[in-house]
């Protein structure tokens, strides 16, 4: 890559990072055959947080993907995953860049187990982060996240749509770096703006949007609350709902420069006023006693557990 010489390790991946595992991996996190069609949002909510009907049809599709990707030991030496896409004025390329963003972002986070887990965090979080900040910078009429192109060149409706921008979105949120967070809160600012002009409605979190960006706590707590559910979820309701969640995680990492719950599986030590706050949040989202012990040795030693120890 690069103009260089090309290893292996990366002449491998034409084989396992193709567009047919993109087009998979795309449709069925989004598995609506009519994209026009309305989708039940309180379905879509409990699909992505309460249980996991995506992952058990991609996983043995995915695994050797990630696992090649995993052998670069670190993320700064994995290849521009750019290269296997195809140019952004293609067609198809919306779906393949949203299928290689749920393939480094969100399968991680669904088939990573113990001490796997700090993959997550440590290493595709990174590659995620960086492939998502090259198609952000493009032309607007170029960016794969555009609603002109979702609608006019995919055929898709407004709830098809909303589900693309959750995907998107998420590896801004992720993020612990202030810029990207930037980004994610101009991303779902836009993501809202085109919800309230094609609906006629407005997010009625908007006269309470001083108090979300300064709520340290919100995110725990709404995430424990979970999504809205039952027969009266609207597309609406549930889009700002996400808004929400996403704009919610900003006051932490502005607060902490950090997520503290990730401490423990990346291998960090916890600043007083981080052992505060997670004392606050009855300890939201850490890793267990014994994996953060066996990430610490790891991370001592400046080595790596094989990804797949726990997971496989």
């Amino acid at each position: 890559m690069g103009g260089g010489p090309i290893s292996p390790l990366e002449s491998s991946f034409d084989n396992l990072l193709t567009p047919s595992l993109f087009s998979l991996l795309a449709h069925h996190r989004l598995p609506y055959p009519d994209k026009k069609a309305p989708i039940n949002f309180s379905d879509f909510g409990r699909d992505i947080f309460l249980e996991d009907p995506f992952s058990p049809l991609v996983k043995d599709k995915a695994w050797p993907a990630l696992l090649a990707l995993s052998k670069f030991g670190s993320p700064d030496q994995v290849p521009d995953l750019t290269t296997y896409l195809p140019h952004p004025t293609d067609t198809t390329y919306p779906v393949q860049v949203l299928g290689l963003q749920l393939l480094v972002d969100n399968l991680p986070r669904l088939l990573f187990r113990g001490i796997d887990a700090r993959w997550i965090y440590a290493y595709f979080n990174h590659v995620s982060q960086r492939l998502a900040r090259t198609w952000i910078a493009l032309p607007a009429d170029q960016r794969p996240d555009s609603w002109p192109r979702w609608r006019d060149e995919e055929g898709v409706g407004l709830d098809y749509f909303i589900g693309v921008r959750f995907w998107l979105g998420t590896p801004f949120v992720h993020s612990e770096l202030l810029g990207n967070q930037m980004i994610a809160l101009k991303f779902t600012e836009e993501t809202r703006a085109v919800v309230e002009k094609e609906t006629g409605t407005v997010d009625p979190h908007r006269k309470h949007r001083d108090a979300i960006l300064n709520d340290i706590y919100g995110f725990p707590r709404l995430l424990q609350k979970g999504p809205p559910q039952g027969s009266d979820v609207t597309r609406e309701g549930w889009t700002f709902w996400m808004c929400k969640l996403m704009d919610i995680h900003q006051p932490i990492v502005d607060r902490f420069l950090r997520y503290p719950y990730l401490n423990g599986i990346t291998g960090r030590a916890a600043r007083g006023d981080e052992k505060k706050w997670l004392e606050e949040v009855h300890h939201f989202a850490e890793a267990d006693e014994d994996t953060v012990r066996r990430v610490r040795e790891d991370v001592k030693k400046g080595r790596w557990t094989p990804l797949g120890e726990d997971s496989l």
